[in-house]
């Protein structure tokens, strides 16, 4: 279930154009069903790099795999349509800590980031800024206390164990994509721990309150949107991390 349901507005995913396009300051957000799109497996598989095909062959399930293609190929289909190319064309490359990017010949400064998580997919594209998106499925047995003391800093605890005991696991899952959110705009994935770093947690609106780490240093700015799903994805917590000053979201539906 979604966070205090009377507090958040719900998003309202749109029908994208024809024809997209990125102007400045715009961060699109397309969010995708996996299992509505895996029946199109068959055309996305020759679609994918060699290493994405290597990957998709070493997964033991077949549900696991099915979801694997789906995600990569919806990726492949969007940026097809802001790079006006072939999806088999496009080429990633991976930064020093494994975040993927676009080779500089395609990608016109084009950004973006995937999560994805159970049969959900969200991507955001950008340009010319860093991008991090995250989503985790909150409807799940987890140690989330155990988790919580070993990789949230002393305040974000305070904070989160502050709120009645029916809010503290839902928070738990919004702040954990707020940290990843943060972890992937700056590049770095699990190679900063986050336990260095601080974050506001939920009903706080997402701001980072301190960067702790020495080993990576912060970017300049900043910003977060918490991304409220749809009602039949409440059991869903999305966060997007932009390092941008301001931003204009728009939002999508991948059909």
């Amino acid at each position: 279930m979604t966070l205090f349901k009377d507090q958040v507005h719900t998003i309202s995913f749109s029908t994208p154009p024809i024809a997209v396009t990125l102007s400045d300051n715009i961060i699109d957000v397309w969010l995708c069903q996996l299992t509505d799109i895996e029946n199109r497996n068959p055309l996305f598989l020759p679609q994918l790099s060699k290493e994405e095909k290597n990957r998709a062959e070493r997964f033991k399930f077949d549900i696991h795999r099915n979801r694997f293609i789906a995600s990569h190929g919806f990726v492949r289909t969007v940026l097809a349509k802001y790079l006006n190319c072939e999806t088999s064309d496009i080429d990633f490359l991976k930064g020093e800590q494994g975040k993927p990017y676009l080779s500089i010949s395609n990608s016109g400064n084009l950004q973006f980031n995937l999560s994805h998580t159970q049969d959900v997919a969200i991507l955001a594209v950008t340009k010319d800024v860093a991008v991090g998106v995250d989503i985790e499925h909150n409807d799940r047995k987890t140690d989330w206390k155990g988790i919580c003391k070993r990789f949230f800093t002393e305040p974000e605890q305070e904070a989160l164990f502050s709120l009645n005991t029916e809010q503290q696991a839902n928070a738990f899952f919004d702040l954990w994509t707020r940290k990843e959110a943060y972890m992937k705009v700056l590049g770095t994935g699990l190679s900063l721990s986050p336990t260095e770093f601080t974050l506001s947690v939920f009903p706080e609106k997402p701001t980072l309150i301190k960067h702790h780490s020495k080993k990576f240093k912060p970017l300049k700015q900043v910003n977060f949107t918490s991304l409220h799903l749809p009602e039949q994805l409440d059991s869903y917590n999305a966060t997007l991390a932009a390092a941008s000053e301001e931003y204009t979201c728009c939002y999508y539906q991948f059909t």
